[in-house]
Parts: C-alpha cells; structure tokens; sequence
C-alpha cells in the first residue's frame, strides 16, 4: 500500500503523542479520530487537516475503513475496543497496560494471534539507540544484580490515582522498567513485591481519591540469573523525576548507568564512555509498527501484543504480592 489508512482511539496526552509522529509520516493518512470528549477529535482533525472527527470508535472504523488503529485510552477502557477491531480484521497498536485484568488481555491476545493480526504495545523504551548500546555492550558479559527505579511525582489526570482505574504506579507507569529489564535479561523466574501508603495526604498533595502506593519495591529473579530489585514511587512532592530514576546494571567486569530516557555510561576497568540519547524512541516505534503494517511482516515490531502481555502479568502479580505477601512462580 502507498499510503496506510490510520484512525486513532483515544484524543488525549498519549493520542497526541502518537499523531505528532504519525502527522508527519508521508506515508500515512489520518483518516478518523475517536474520543468520547468530542472537541479533542474535532481538535485533532484540525491539527491533522485531514480525516473525521467521532464520539464513537465503532463508527469511526466502519466509515472511514483503516488499514490501522491506533488505541490510545486510559487503562480501564480497554477491552471493547480490541474486541470490535479484531472482530473487523484490522491491526492494531495498543498503549500501555493493555488492560487492568490479566484474564482479559490474554483473552484479546489470543483472538488477535487467530486472526493472526501485527500487533504493537508502547513500550517505546525497547526503541531506544541507547537501548540497543546496553544490550550490545551486556552480550556475552555476566550480570548478577540491577538496580531499577522510577521516582517522581503523581500525574495530574485524576484517573491515574486511582488503583481501579489506572492499577496503580507499577502498572500504569514503571511497567515500562520492568519491560526493559525483561527486554535485557529474559524472562522472570519469581517476584516479590512489597509495597506502603502513608505519604501522600491527599488533601495536602491535592489529589481527591488518591489510593495508589506510594512506594514500594519487587525483587525479582530471572531464568537468566539476574536479581533485579524494582523501586517505584510517586510522593516527590513538586519534584517530578529525580536523577536516580533509570538502572544500575553490575557486570563482573563492567558497570551501566542508565539515566531514564536519557543517556547511559559506560564503565570497565579500561575505559569510561558516556552516550546521550540521539533519537526519539517514539517516532522510531511508530515508524516500525507503520513499516510492518505496510509490508504485512511484523517481526520487527520489538513489543507485539503477545510479548508485551508477559509484562503486564509481572507488573499486576506485583499489586497481588504487595495485598496478600505471596511470592510468584513463573
């Protein structure tokens, strides 16, 4: 095809994201936009100067027909989205966490994989040039423990504070670490996570209905041998990420610091090499989902929906270990 058809589900901060790199994609035409608050489509639309704006996604796909959707929409709201694209044939790249229950995304897994489907899950992080240094630079090396930690404050979408509607810290938002550590040294073996609220005063931090953790951390091994210990937390009052967000990866002859999204050092007894970020891992991610759809190939999609629900399961299992103190067994 000389130009894929795309309809985007979900108008808001993540939507915008994804239209600001599809925008401008000479091989892409946005031909529909979805969301139940009718001005971010129309809003959309304008930006776009193509395609048609709709409060209903169900529409939207039977009039405009894409080739593609893109499903942008908050954790809670997943599920009769999936079901109706799948039902239409139609591939589809989905954000992060797919969904809030495990039992739901691998039911939408398997009836994508019978239609045999290209899938794509944000976890952008997996498209990073620095990303690909780390694992180059960690082939071949031992690894016995990483350090890992996501550290800031709470977004100002009032969805996000909730466990029922975002699942908390872990999955809504350091599911993209654990991601990358499942991405650099395989598959978990076991989990424990331990977890505590007693920071954040929701009145003080002006967050009405606030019921996520407000820190917590999981230990967890891997087939590989590698021991991760996860930090994840949210009460840095006005501070935002601090600078030990990112990873420490111990190497018995080498040391990788990885600053969130934003460089890596590093280290051996001979030398010392720092490298920032060079490219938007986002429009690299985009381009590759678009690249798979065009050519009905999607082996280079490093997160398709399959892979990504590994992730999902860890980052839920967590909330469980934090509520009842078991420990996971994969």
């Amino acid at each position: 095809m000389d130009k894929v058809r795309v309809a985007i589900v979900g108008n808001g901060g993540i939507g915008n994201y994804h239209f600001s790199h599809l925008v401008n994609f000479s091989d892409v035409e946005l031909v529909g936009f979805a969301d139940p608050v009718t001005s971010k489509a129309v809003d959309m639309k304008e930006k776009a100067g193509s395609g048609e704006a709709y409060s209903d996604f169900r529409q939207m796909i039977d009039e405009t027909k894409p080739d593609v959707v893109y499903v942008c929409v908050p954790p809670y709201c997943h599920g009769e989205i999936e079901y109706y694209i799948i039902d239409k044939g139609l591939p589809f790249f989905v954000e992060k966490p797919m969904a809030l229950d495990y039992d739901l995304a691998e039911d939408i897994c398997e009836k994508a994989a019978a239609k045999n489907l290209i899938t794509g899950v944000g976890f952008q992080d997996r498209y990073q040039d620095i990303t690909d240094k780390i694992r180059e630079f960690i082939a071949g090396r031992k690894v016995g423990l990483v350090q890992a930690a996501w550290i800031g404050g709470i977004p100002g979408v009032a969805w996000w504070r909730r466990m029922g509607t975002s699942g908390g810290q872990i999955v809504e938002q350091n599911v993209h670490l654990f991601d990358m550590c499942r991405y650099l040294f395989g598959e978990v073996k076991t989990l424990y996570c331990a977890g505590q609220r007693g920071i954040v005063d929701p009145e003080e931090y002006g967050v009405p209905g606030y019921n996520v953790h407000d820190y917590s951390s999981a230990v967890l091994t891997f087939d590989s041998g590698v021991i991760a210990n996860i930090f994840t937390a949210c009460y840095n009052k006005g501070i935002g990420g601090i600078p030990g967000s990112g990873m420490t990866i111990n190497c018995a002859d080498a040391t990788v610091e990885y600053r969130l999204r934003s460089g890596i050092r590093l280290r051996t007894a001979d030398s010392d090499e720092q490298f920032a970020r060079q490219a938007d891992q986002g429009v690299t991610e985009d381009r590759t989902f678009i690249d798979a759809v065009k050519s009905g190939d999607g082996s280079a999609v490093r997160s398709p929906y399959a892979d990504a629900l590994k992730t999902l399961r860890v980052c839920i299992d967590c909330n469980e270990s934090i509520k009842t103190g078991k420990v996971f067994c994969y």
